[in-house]
């Protein structure tokens, strides 16, 4: 089981923008049952913060256009999409 958010946690990720680590943030939204994402360069003042929501929408709708365009590409090729699914599913899993 996963850990109530209840204070800000920051992470530096070892992805790499402008030659500067990112720093992800996670943080609870106060009264609200929402959840806060941000993201920083390292060293760097600016946050870019968004609800959690909205990344959720916005990697659903990004999921679903890599499905089709698998699909799209395993039709093409001949390949079945039960097998084309296996190398897909293989790709975009933590």
């Amino acid at each position: 089981m996963a850990t109530k958010l209840s204070k800000p946690v920051a992470r530096e990720t070892a992805k790499a923008y402008q030659s500067r680590n990112v720093i992800v943030i996670l943080a609870p939204a106060g009264s609200q049952d929402e959840a806060l994402i941000g993201f920083r360069l390292k060293g760097k003042r600016t946050t870019y913060v968004a609800p959690l929501s909205d990344h959720y929408r916005m990697a659903a709708l990004w999921y679903g256009q890599k499905l089709a365009a698998a699909k799209k590409a395993a039709r093409k090729s001949g390949i079945p999409w039960k097998r084309a699914k296996l190398a897909f599913d293989k790709q975009n899993k933590l």
